[in-house]
Formats: structure tokens, C-alpha cells, sequence
């Protein structure tokens, strides 16, 4: 187990894909400064309410390691994370300035699946994507390499509630997320 920070935020951060944040609050510009000297990520982890993200947050969760940063004006810092691997928080422990840090498990994926068997329900799967009237999806925005990375971009970039996303990271085997995605996309 290693020690990383927590940052609980009302969004779900999927291996492979990108977020862009401004960071404000001291505790968390503190975080950034010593990521980036430690060259090691930090954790997010999805808060269940907004309103009281530091105690009521997932433990499971996604680390990142930060591609670029920039000042920002009123000694904001705007910071690029690259989801990386899955991870459950355990021990969690409160700095005297807020800082939450927490001793982490990395979740190992099921092994790569090649997407040749599951081209069928997979071009499904897009068709419905770049014909559902409430999407701007383009075919091209999508890395079919493993079904893992696949089933990542798409419940990265659908608007799917945040439990839903929660429950998506929180599988396993990147077919069985693949089919969650698919009846989740029958719903809208």
C-alpha cells in the first residue's frame, strides 16, 4: 500500500482520460506543489454530495498524475490530470490544513480482452452513440485498443449520473462494463 492524497470532487475520473481543474484552496495547491516535486499522482474520489465532499466521498477511486499545470489569476493553479490506474482508499488520515491522505490499494483490471469477439454488440454500441439525439459523439473520439480503455472513454464522455459513473469504475471486467454502458444508453 502507498500513502498518495485524497481529492474528493463531485466528479469520477476514469483511467486513460483527462481533467482539467483550477485548484483554489491552499490545501489542495499544497497537494499539487508537492505531486509535482514527488513526481507521484494524487487520488480522485468521487464525493456523494457536493456540499460535504471531505467526509462523504467513495473509496474507490482513480489516481492522476499530473500532465500540466499553469498559475492562474488570484493564485489559482489550472492542472491537467491523466486518470491512471483504479485504486480503494483504506486508512484515511486529516492533515492540520485539510489535507486528506489515504493509504491505497491499486485494483488490477481483468486481464486485456480483445474486442474481435465483441464487434458486433461493440458497432451497436457506437451506432446508438452517433445517432442519439442528445449527443455530440463522433466514432473518432473513441480508442477501441482494449475493451478496458474503450469501456473507460465511453463512461468518461456520456452524460450518465454520478452513481451511475461511480458503478462503472467500480467493475471489474471491462465486458461486464461495456453492457452496463449499453442498457444505460437504452434508458436515455
Amino acid at each position: 500500500m502507498k500513502t498518495l492524497p485524497l481529492f474528493p470532487l463531485p466528479v469520477v475520473l476514469f483511467p486513460g482520460t483527462l481533467l482539467p481543474l483550477q485548484i483554489f484552496e491552499l490545501r489542495y495547491r499544497r497537494m499539487v506543489k508537492e505531486c509535482l516535486a514527488r513526481q507521484e499522482p494524487l487520488v480522485i474520489l468521487q464525493a456523494r454530495h457536493p456540499s460535504t465532499p471531505d467526509i462523504d466521498f467513495y473509496t474507490t477511486g482513480t489516481t492522476g498524475s499530473i500532465l500540466d499545470w499553469q498559475p492562474l489569476p488570484n493564485q489559482m493553479i489550472g492542472i491537467e490530470l491523466q486518470g491512471e490506474q483504479r485504486v480503494r482508499v483504506a486508512a484515511i488520515k486529516k492533515e492540520s490544513d485539510g489535507l486528506l491522505l489515504g493509504e491505497v490499494e491499486y485494483l488490477c483490471s481483468a486481464d486485456p480482452v480483445d474486442l474481435a469477439p465483441q464487434s458486433i454488440r461493440l458497432s451497436e454500441i457506437i451506432a446508438h452513440l452517433a445517432e442519439h439525439p442528445l449527443l455530440s459523439f463522433s466514432p473518432a473520439r473513441v480508442s477501441a485498443e482494449t475493451a478496458d480503455a474503450f469501456s473507460y472513454q465511453l463512461a468518461a464522455m456520456l452524460p450518465f449520473s454520478g452513481a451511475d459513473k461511480q458503478r462503472l469504475l467500480e467493475l471489474d471486467d471491462p465486458v461486464a462494463r461495456l453492457e452496463s454502458i449499453y442498457t444505460l444508453l437504452k434508458e436515455y
